[in-house]
């Protein structure tokens, strides 16, 4: 019995350079999250999930990587975006309640917001190069060198629609104009 490729895919392109940034970032935000937690229960949670992370966010982002690929492209996005974050997330939330002995119910939606945001960041990065595995990938350093511009242009992305929406609803208002012969 063969397994198929697209079955393979998120052992055989685990992606380390999103396991690697994401554990970094998302342990520092749950410590500082936390604030009103002790220290050291802010500090195993922040281990917990830097390691959960490092460990489950390679194979969910190499599925990220994989949904690049399905078409219509809307799909694609729904599946990388949000289906499969919402599952990460969810599967993260669990092991907190298992592991954590404190009321962590109000990460709940900001840690949604925020793995929705993320995860719509990481989609533009591996649709514009970077922090992708395989036979796409360049060097991390090339990925962080980047991803600064990357960052600014995904920011500014949104104003760009609103000015150019604008304009064509201008246009749209102007008369048509005709010339006597």
């Amino acid at each position: 019995m063969r397994i198929p490729r697209a079955v393979l895919f998120p052992l055989t392109h685990w992606n380390w350079k999103a396991a690697l940034v994401t554990a970094i970032l998302r342990g520092s935000a749950c410590i500082a999250a936390l604030h009103h937690m002790s220290l050291g229960a802010r500090r195993h949670f922040g281990i917990v999930e830097a390691a959960y992370v490092l460990i489950t966010s390679g194979f969910f982002t190499a599925l990220q990587q994989q949904s690049l690929a399905i078409r219509p492209r809307k799909l694609g996005w729904l599946t990388g975006v949000v289906a499969i974050p919402v599952i990460s997330l969810s599967a993260d939330a669990l092991l907190h309640m298992w592991l954590d002995q404190g009321d962590m119910r109000a990460l709940g939606i900001s840690a949604l917001f925020f793995t929705i945001a993320s995860s719509t960041f990481h989609w533009y990065l591996m649709r514009n190069g970077a922090l992708l595995v395989g036979a796409e990938s360049r060097s991390l350093l090339t990925d962080l060198r980047q991803i600064p511009g990357l960052a600014l242009a995904f920011v500014s992305t949104p104003f760009a629609w609103l000015r150019d929406a604008g304009r064509r609803s201008v246009e749209a208002e102007e008369p048509e104009v005709e010339l006597a012969a």
